[in-house]
């Protein structure tokens, strides 16, 4: 029987965490969750290939209707209670786009779209969730390869909705955008 690895986050405090960022050029494939510094494997098959998919279908949008706000995939955010996270994609109107810098952005994303995979998913649907709602994140995709479904959180009145493959999504911040998610499955 081979043994099993077990990761330690280790504690490190924001100016720490910055200090390991700036050294490596925010390259460093870590978030900072709760005081923990909490590496980030690449997604790598089928969640990979999804997130894809979604950021071109978000770009293919953004062409057609002039939007001028700034989508990124795989960027640090700097959250107001100095948590550092790397959502898959996230978006900020042109009337909330940050500065662009060589670290982490400063202004939380009104769209965030998390891609499950297997190393990610419980950070994904539970502390990751919660932070980016008491945020202000307006709008979550939680994407769920393996189920071939897409969560969307929005803002508390709102409440969830829960969308197949044959199901198209849609959202309240960005409008016309529609997407048959069989075309991501």
């Amino acid at each position: 029987m081979r043994p099993v690895a077990t990761v330690a986050h280790p504690h490190i405090d924001a100016a720490e965490y910055l200090a390991l960022q700036s050294d490596a050029g925010w390259r460093l494939a870590a978030e900072l969750i709760g005081g923990e510094a909490v590496v980030i494997p690449p997604s790598g098959g089928h969640s990979a290939s999804v997130q894809g998919e979604l950021f071109f279908a978000l770009r293919s949008w953004q062409q057609q209707t002039s939007d001028r706000g700034l989508l990124l995939q795989d960027v640090f955010v700097a959250l107001p209670h100095g948590e550092y996270l790397a959502p898959d994609i996230a978006w900020w109107s042109a009337e909330r786009r940050p500065p662009m810098s060589d670290g982490a952005l400063h202004g939380v994303p009104e769209l965030v779209v998390e891609v499950l995979s297997p190393a990610t998913r419980a950070n994904d649907l539970g502390i990751k969730r919660e932070l980016y709602r008491d945020s202000g994140v307006r709008e979550l995709w939680l994407v769920d390869p393996a189920a071939t479904s897409v969560t969307c959180v929005r803002e508390a009145a709102a409440g969830d909705a829960a969308l197949g493959a044959n199901d198209t999504l849609t959202s309240e911040l960005l409008a016309g955008f529609r997407l048959t998610l069989s075309h991501i499955f």
